[in-house]
């Protein structure tokens, strides 16, 4: 056997055919190894990365492609397998006859060569030979080896009977209902979109990550070009497949997957923040899982991670591992201790999906805060908005109840409809979120100064006080004094209340003379404190 050296993309396009009928023996179903992936790759990121791709010949043929980068250090090599941080998994290019002894030649080969190596190879699935394969090898050398899991989970297509899965997912989380009110607002629709569609997708994921911690890099502007050429390609085994969710046309939920060879892989998954609250991105998980069935694939998978709706939609489990070996160098042994210590700490990390929430949201906001420090005022907007409610915080709240008695002038307002909240570019958010919580809303000349009537429930969001409303009683928030007078009036005639309610903060001298102007009572008091974090909440 002969090791052959390929440090350039356009080398490796020498051995496309190769490459490729390897992984067709194999009928591979990763698409981070396919030629597509690995050269495209390469050709975006090149000046970046130092790749170092080993080839293996063998009576005049190629059998086997070893995908690595390798940078040179203090205490000699690292090598580890292509693309970290953007191929979710990896492994050799080998049939799985040959797999053994090229492990053995190219793993000695090397460590022949560079005599000091440490080896940090990511992206190894268990469902597949090759861990254990070079795990035997490790055995047979003599070498220390480590490795480090995370759940993989996925969807058996083939097995499952889409009705009878549902059945138990469908009310989880209130899916059920959040599905209907999002129908609610207009057509809804799961697309396979075109590629043309791709800087929407960006657009909808910078928004969401704005504010966070976003370690995949997906939307940045190192990475869009990459991701948006391979949306651009037909041909090969490696497709890329963008299913969209969209509410009268517009994306409001995303996932950038991969489909090879039967399996579906969802690399990326987002949606607009806006539409938080109606739980678009299990719309499309849903959505997606029955459109996956109707095209046969027979695997849906969910890629690497803890995440809550992962282990919720999945009807299985795999494996993927991060082995960490080296030679048995002084220096190499060292670091290998360190990158051991790391990674044994940050396994554990990754299980606690609070501390994968503290790192994603609070660093995120942080990290976002310093970027823009220009546009934001230290005391305003950091600490009096953002730390100060966490260290301390109180607020006191009285509810008023009126008892109407007689219907009052008819006034005039316009409704709230889901097209103008749809459209309103300020607050939103806010407006789909009420809308979402069973409120209607109205507004005279300026929607952004609407106010919102609710017959079920009276809600103080800010303090999460939810009380339920007797029959004949509503609920009014958003008012204001100068136009309370019509407020009522509209609420009275439109609705035929016996009971109107309010809220108002208890030290707003001048809204408070209003209502009891207006022969309002005021039945209950709220007091709410936060204490480094700790929310307490007393009614009188």
């Amino acid at each position: 056997m002969e090791l052959i050296k390929i440090t350039t993309y356009m080398d490796l396009g020498r051995y496309e055919k190769e490459w490729s009928v390897i992984l067709e023996e194999n009928e591979n179903t990763n698409p981070f190894i396919e030629y597509e992936f690995v050269y495209n790759w390469w050709k975006f990121f090149c000046e970046d990365e130092k790749v170092e791709i080993y080839a293996v010949e063998e009576n005049d043929c190629i059998i086997a492609f070893f995908p690595f980068q390798s940078e040179k250090t203090w205490y000699g090599y690292i090598l580890h397998f292509l693309a970290l941080g953007d191929a979710n998994y990896m492994d050799i290019i080998a049939r799985e006859r040959d797999l053994d002894r090229v492990i053995m030649f190219v793993f000695d080969a090397l460590i022949k060569e560079k005599k000091s190596i440490v080896f940090y190879l990511h992206g190894l699935l268990e469902s597949v030979e090759t861990h254990f394969k070079l795990s035997n090898y490790l055995k047979a050398r003599n070498m220390k080896e480590r490795y480090y899991r995370i759940v993989t989970p996925y969807i058996d297509l083939k097995n499952i009977s889409y009705v009878e899965y549902l059945k138990p997912r469908y009310k989880l989380h209130g899916l059920d209902r959040r599905e209907k009110r999002l129908r609610a607002l207009g057509d809804v629709q799961l697309q396979i979109s075109p590629a043309t569609e791709i800087n929407q997708v960006f657009k909808v994921h910078q928004k969401r990550w704005q504010k966070k911690n976003d370690t995949s890099g997906f939307s940045s502007n190192r990475k869009q070009s990459f991701f948006k050429y391979l949306a651009e390609q037909n041909s090969g085994k490696l497709r890329v497949r963008l299913s969209t969710l969209k509410l009268r046309n517009e994306m409001i939920a995303f996932t950038y997957g991969f489909a090879c060879r039967g399996r579906y892989l969802g690399y990326v998954l987002g949606h607009d923040s806006d539409f938080d609250v109606y739980g678009p991105g299990r719309i499309l998980v849903k959505e997606k899982i029955k459109r996956n069935i109707d095209d046969e694939f027979h695997k849906l998978d969910m890629s690497i991670g803890y995440e809550p709706y992962k282990l919720e939609w999945n009807t299985d489990l795999d494996y993927t591992r991060k082995t960490v070996f080296s030679t048995n160098t002084l220096r190499a042994r060292m670091f290998r201790n360190i990158l051991w210590l790391k990674e044994t700490i940050f396994s554990k990390l990754r299980k606690h999906y609070s501390v994968v929430i503290f790192r994603r949201n609070t660093i995120g906001k942080l990290k976002y805060y310093l970027r823009n420090k220009e546009k934001f005022h230290l005391w305003k907007d950091i600490w009096k908005n953002r730390l100060s409610p966490f260290v301390y915080e109180r607020k006191q709240y009285v509810i008023a109840k009126l008892t109407v008695r007689e219907i009052k002038t008819k006034s005039h307002f316009e409704i709230v409809t889901p097209e103008i909240a749809l459209e309103i570019k300020q607050n939103r958010k806010e407006m789909l979120q009420k809308i979402y919580n069973g409120y209607k809303g109205y507004y005279s000349t300026d929607v952004n100064k609407a106010f919102w009537v609710n017959e079920n429930v009276i809600r103080l969001d800010d303090i999460e006080v939810v009380e339920n409303l007797k029959k004949k009683s509503i609920y009014i928030r958003d008012w204001e004094n100068e136009n309370l007078a019509q407020i009522l009036s509209f609420a009275q005639v439109n609705y035929r209340p016996k009971y109107i309610f309010v809220h108002v903060n208890r030290r707003d001298r001048k809204s408070i003379q209003t209502l009891e102007s207006y022969d309002f009572e005021f039945t209950e008091r709220l007091f709410y404190s936060r204490i480094l974090g700790k929310k307490k909440i007393k009614k009188k």
